[in-house]
C-alpha cells in the first residue's frame, strides 16, 4: 500500500520541477547579458539545493504524521548494559546530576553499570569528578591524552564495558527512569536493529532567546525529521540518549575517529552493511543547551564540519546502503549543511542584482512564481509550527527567532564546510552549557563576516526598496540582511 506522504511527495517533486522547468524555459531568456546570465546560472542552482531540502522538510512533516511509536510490552530478559558517560572539563555537579539519574533507571541494578570516561586537561575538575566516582561506586578512567577525542575515549574504556549493550550519555544528561527498559526492548526486538535512538529535550530552554533556538533545532530534528527517518529505519546514532550493540560497534572496528562526528559517522557504516536503527519518542533524556550565542556557534560548527567531512570520507559506503531512497536520504542527511554556502550565495547574488543593477531571472517573474518561491522558502517555518502544535506548546517569537538565526549561522555552517573539505584539522573544543564572560573582542573577530553581509544587503535592499522593478528582490534582501544581523547582535547580547 502506497503511503499518503510517498503521494505528497511526488506532487511535490513534480510542483518543484515544473517551477524550475518553467523559471530556465520562460524566464531565463529574457536575461541576455553574460554577467547576468553567470549569475542566473549559479542563482538557479543554489535555489535548487535548497529546494531539495524544502522538499526534504515539507515530506519529513507528512512522514511524521504517520509515524506510530513503539508499543511497549515490557522485558522479560534483561541484557547487561553499560552506561558510558564521556566527560571533558565538566563541573561535578553536572555530572553528579546525570549519574544520580542513571542510577534511578527502572531496571535491574545488577544488571548494568556506569563508567565516566574522562579526557579532562583541568586537573582540579578531574579529581572532583574522580572523588564523586568513588563515592557513587561508578567506575572511572582517565586518559593522558585526547588521541581521537570522544570517539577515542569510547574506543579505550570498550574493554572495560562489560555490557553487550551500550548506552551513551552526555555528561550533563539526565535520562528519564524509562530510557534503559524501553531502549533496550525495542533494540532486543531484531538482530537487525543496530541501535535504538530516543529523543533527547532539554531542562534550560526557558533560559533565554539562545536557549530557545537551540530547543527549536532540536524540536525540528527530533520532533520531525527523525520520526520520517525512522520511517525507513534509518534513525541517526546521535551521540548521546542511545543504545547501541556492543558487537555492531566492534564489527565496525569501534568508534571512527577520523571526524568529530562519529555518531552520524557509525550510523553510515552501519547502514552500508545492512543494519537497520529505531527512533523512540517521547522524550526519553533531558540535556542542557548552551547559554551563549558563542557557544552554539561552536557546536553547530562542530556539527557542520564533522558531518561534511563524514559525506566526503563514506561516499562509498552511501552508495552501500540498501534501497535508492534510503541511501538518498541518509546522502541528504550528510549534506545538510551545504545548506549555509548555498543561502550566503543566494543573498550575495541578489545583492549585486541590487547594487549594480545586473539583472536576474526574478525580476520577470509572476506573482504566482514568487508566492510558490516564498512557500518554499518557509519550510522551516510550516515545519516547526506543526511540530510545536504536537507538543501543544507553540511560541511563534521562538519560531521566528529561529529562522532568522539560521541565515546568522549560514556563514558558520559555510566555513565549517569549507574547512571540511579542505581538509583542515578540527581541534575539539567542550561546548559551555553555563554564563560564559562576554568577550566583544572575540565576538568582532568572529562575527565580522555575518555583520558586513547583513550590513551590505541591508543597504543593497532598503535604496531599493520604493523602486517597484527591485522592489520584490530588495524585501528579501532585507530579510536576508537581518538573518545575517542576527548572528552578532545575540553574541553581544549573550556572549
Amino acid at each position: 500500500m502506497v503511503r499518503k506522504s510517498s503521494i505528497i511527495l511526488g506532487i511535490m517533486i513534480a510542483l518543484i520541477s515544473y517551477y524550475f522547468a518553467y523559471e530556465i524555459i520562460y524566464v531565463f531568456p529574457k536575461v541576455t547579458s553574460a554577467a547576468g546570465m553567470t549569475l542566473n546560472i549559479i542563482l538557479v542552482s543554489a535555489e535548487i539545493l535548497t529546494a531539495v531540502f524544502s522538499i526534504y522538510l515539507y515530506h519529513s512533516v507528512f512522514c511524521s504524521m504517520e509515524w506510530r511509536h513503539a508499543n511497549y510490552k515490557g522485558l522479560k530478559k534483561f541484557p547487561f548494559v553499560t552506561i558510558q558517560i564521556p566527560v571533558f572539563n565538566e563541573p561535578a555537579g553536572t555530572i553528579r546530576d546525570t549519574i544520580k539519574a542513571c542510577k534511578s533507571q527502572d531496571y535491574p541494578k545488577d544488571r548494568y553499570e556506569i563508567i565516566v570516561a574522562d579526557d579532562s586537561t583541568d586537573m582540579k575538575k578531574m579529581r572532583m569528578v574522580e572523588s564523586l566516582c568513588r563515592n557513587e561506586g561508578v567506575k572511572f578512567f582517565h586518559r593522558n591524552h585526547r588521541r581521537g577525542y570522544k570517539a577515542g575515549a569510547l574506543n579505550d574504556i570498550l574493554q572495560h564495558s562489560k555490557g553487550s549493550m551500550l548506552a551513551l550519555l552526555d555528561a550533563d544528561d539526565m535520562p528519564e527512569k524509562t530510557f534503559l527498559p524501553h531502549s533496550v526492548e525495542v533494540l532486543s526486538s531484531s538482530g537487525k536493529i543496530a541501535y535504538v535512538q530516543s529523543r533527547n529535550a532539554e531542562r534550560n530552554d526557558e533560559k533565554n532567546a539562545v536557549t530557545g533556538i537551540g530547543r527549536m533545532i532540536r524540536d525540528l530534528f527530533f520532533g520531525s525529521i527523525m520520526k520520517s527517518k525512522d520511517m525507513r529505519n534509518l534513525s541517526i546514532f546521535c551521540g548521546s540518549s542511545g543504545v547501541i550493540k556492543r558487537d555492531v560497534v566492534e564489527e565496525m572496528g569501534g568508534w571512527p575517529e577520523q571526524t568529530v562526528t562519529e555518531d552520524i559517522d557509525i550510523s553510515t557504516k552501519i547502514f552500508a552493511k545492512g543494519y537497520t536503527s529505531r527512533f523512540i519518542n517521547p522524550v526519553e533524556c533531558r540535556g542542557l543547551l548552551p547559554l551563549s550565542f558563542s557557544s552554539l556557534t561552536g557546536q553547530t560548527y562542530r556539527w557542520a564540519h564533522g558531518t561534511t567531512k563524514t559525506l566526503m570520507i563514506r561516499w562509498k559506503s552511501i552508495m552501500k546502503i540498501p534501497g535508492f531512497w534510503r541511501k538518498s536520504e541518509h546522502f541528504l542527511s550528510c549534506a545538510t549543511y551545504v545548506l549555509g554556502p548555498a543561502i550566503l550565495i543566494i543573498d550575495l547574488i541578489m545583492v549585486a542584482h541590487l547594487i549594480f543593477k545586473i539583472p536576474i531571472f526574478h525580476m520577470y517573474e509572476p506573482v504566482g512564481v514568487w508566492v510558490f518561491g516564498v512557500a518554499l522558502t518557509l519550510s522551516s517555518f510550516f515545519t516547526l509550527l506543526y511540530v510545536q502544535f504536537l507538543d501543544e506548546k507553540i511560541n511563534m517569537k521562538r519560531i521566528f527567532a529561529y529562522i532568522f538565526a539560521m541565515y546568522g549561522l549560514s556563514v558558520n555552517f559555510t566555513l565549517a564546510a569549507f574547512s571540511a573539505i579542505t581538509g583542515r584539522k578540527f581541534e575539539f573544543f567542550r561546548t559551555p552549557k553555563t554564563v560564559q564572560k562576554k568577550d566583544y573582542r572575540k565576538i568582532a573577530k568572529r562575527f565580522w563576516i555575518e555583520t558586513l553581509v547583513a550590513a551590505v544587503s541591508i543597504y543593497a535592499g532598503a535604496t531599493n526598496l520604493m523602486n517597484p522593478i527591485y522592489n520584490a528582490q530588495a524585501v528579501w534582501v532585507i530579510f536576508f540582511g537581518i538573518g545575517f544581523l542576527s548572528a552578532p547582535l545575540l553574541a553581544v547580547k549573550y556572549g
